[in-house]
């Protein structure tokens, strides 16, 4: 499977692909304990932009989400990847072979001609590296690629909020400490990556790397039908869908958030320690 150009799936890879999703991630899927909110919202039929947050790392949360998506719905989800992914020789291929294409004009516009289900996080490589503070915000700039790509081709939307995955590490240096030491900015001008692309320094659980089982929330919001901002000006128009779904998605995470605290301690060791004698299984919630 190529990852530089989009391929349309047979229903058989399609099918391998999902259980795939559901057997790698079976543990992970345990140890997180899971929700999900408003699966049925997404449109059986395509083409549909998933569209929502990215979390720091952008670490498992897309692939519980896709694994969910495939169980509850049987829909096999396809990620627009950045170019710079697939020139890594072992993550390119992982991300490859798990349904992800580079993320071209050319390869969405195929990709949304064909029907598929594909989800993108507008904030891309920056708001992966998020920095102390950032956990569970947007960072979009000024981007409006997905919104005009919806619009140009009548694709539904469907906005996402996730919480959860952004505290699966701590952030100990970010790359804006990075610019204020002049070894942070000598290891970001070798990397090539812009400032805001470095990589933060991380902390797992304890003093390792191992990222910590944070339990995860997952809220769909109601489709958006793109073909609506089709008699705008192709600027305002972009711009105005682009603003409903980043507002969506905010109020989203705040809610979310909200929950969180409400439930009191969601510890990683109470909550493993619940699943392990009660064998609570992850939830989805209508």
């Amino acid at each position: 499977m190529n990852g530089w150009h989009y391929t349309p799936l047979s229903p058989s890879d399609e099918t391998r692909l999902g259980k795939q999703l559901t057997r790698w991630l079976t543990l992970w899927d345990w140890m997180v304990a899971p929700e999900f909110e408003g699966l049925d919202l997404i449109p059986q039929q395509g083409p549909v932009l998933l569209v929502g947050n990215h979390s720091l790392m952008a670490f498992a949360d897309a692939s519980l989400m896709m694994r969910a998506i495939w169980q509850e719905r049987g829909i096999l989800c396809r990620s627009l990847a950045l170019h710079g992914h697939f020139k890594l020789p072992v993550w390119g291929r992982m991300l490859a072979a798990s349904g992800a294409v580079d993320g071209t004009r050319e390869n969405c516009t195929a990709m949304m001609q064909a029907g598929e289900h594909i989800i993108v996080y507008p904030g891309g490589g920056g708001e992966v590296m998020k920095r102390k503070g950032e956990q569970h915000t947007l960072r979009w700039k000024n981007r409006t690629g997905f919104a005009r790509m919806a619009i140009q081709n009548g694709c539904t939307v469907v906005p996402f909020s996730t919480v959860g995955a952004d505290d699966c590490y701590d952030i100990l240096w970010d790359n804006r400490d990075m610019q204020s030491s002049r070894i942070g900015q000598k290891l970001v001008q070798l990397s090539g990556l812009k400032p805001e692309e470095f990589p933060p320094l991380l902390k797992g659980w304890g003093p390792t790397l191992i990222p910590k089982p944070q339990k995860m929330y997952f809220r769909f919001h109601e489709p958006i039908d793109a073909s609506a901002f089709q008699s705008m000006d192709p600027d305002d128009g972009a711009w105005a869908l682009r603003h409903q779904v980043e507002q969506v998605i905010d109020a989203g995470l705040k809610e979310l958030l909200e929950r969180r605290a409400a439930e009191g301690d969601t510890s990683v060791l109470k909550r493993l320690t619940k699943r392990l004698f009660n064998g609570q299984r992850s939830s989805t919630t209508p």
